[in-house]
């Protein structure tokens, strides 16, 4: 629900090829013959969140770059369905999804703030609708097709299979190996690392000072982001508004954000060329693999 005081993004999909947001993976709420739930939309990102990259997204896959494979493999599932004996209705595709470092420092949009506090805003409107129409869909299903789609009961029940395993293995087919590893220990380190630098000490100081003017008495916009009181409701009360919104005009008038990317981009810029060979097998991983589901796209 709220911003942790770790970065959000630590990598799994290069290593394993198995991401919680791929399709086939148990989508909430839409067992088969169960009605779907509704997937309600929040805002696009803004310029600024679009603007936050790092070194780090060079080597991993965006939002948007699961998405592009989550698209590659429900087109592959088609003739293997209809192989199968059963029709597959691919999802409409969505091109808005979230920027990969869109809440790394917390919230930084002020629409962000002022609708959901410190609460994870809802997808953008076309993930939403992707999220809807992969629901019905699987909610339609019958238990035959569910099998079919995405393995049976005879399989481990931890595990994915049928088509969409058929589809996922061969858009993985050539994508060699890589130290995925690196990865986390980058995007974990460099946020660490930041919070000991000299600029970003000094800008959260201003942003303290900021905040308190206002009444609130947070050190960093971790503490603000991990109010206690805002777990309490599913929606953020008037109070959890007042600290995001203030924290979101706090954050622009001491330009934190930029001191603070800026310090990431040079820690985690220097470790990358401390591990060239490393970097670059993982940045040739992430180009195969998505070359191969642009391709099954077109």
């Amino acid at each position: 629900m709220s911003v942790s005081r770790k970065p959000r993004r630590a990598g799994t999909c290069l290593v394993t090829g198995f991401c919680a947001l791929l399709v086939g993976c148990g989508p909430p709420g839409a067992a088969p013959g169960h009605p779907a739930p509704a997937v309600p939309a929040g805002p696009a990102a803004s310029g600024r969140a679009r603007a936050l990259l790092l070194p780090y997204d060079r080597y991993e896959l965006t939002p948007a770059d699961v998405l592009t494979i989550e698209s590659a493999e429900d087109a592959l599932m088609v003739p293997c369905m209809r192989a199968r004996g059963w029709t597959w209705k691919p999802l409409p595709r969505a091109a808005d999804a979230d920027p990969p470092n869109r809440s790394r420092y917390g919230v930084i949009e002020p629409d962000v703030a002022e609708r959901y506090g410190y609460h994870q805003p809802p997808p953008p409107p076309g993930v939403a609708r992707r999220t809807a129409a992969e629901h019905a869909r699987n909610a339609e299903l019958t238990q035959a097709e569910a099998d079919a789609a995405f393995g049976g009961a005879t399989e481990h029940p931890d595990s994915v299979g049928g088509c969409w395993k058929t589809a996922h293995d061969r858009l993985r087919r050539h994508v060699p190996a890589s130290d995925h590893t690196l990865l986390d220990e980058l995007t974990l380190r460099s946020f660490d690392a930041s919070l000991e630098n000299s600029r970003v000490r000094r800008e959260l100081a201003l942003w303290n000072s900021c905040m308190k003017r206002s009444g609130f008495a947070y050190a960093t916009p971790l503490d603000a982001a991990d109010d206690s009181a805002w777990g309490k409701t599913r929606r953020p009360a008037r109070r959890e508004v007042l600290v995001a919104t203030t924290d979101v005009r706090c954050k622009k008038s001491t330009r934190l954000v930029d001191e603070w990317r800026r310090a990431e981009t040079a820690w985690q810029q220097d470790f990358v060329n401390r591990h060239p060979k490393a970097f670059r097998a993982l940045a040739r991983a992430k180009e195969v693999w998505l070359h191969a589901a642009r391709a099954a796209l077109h």
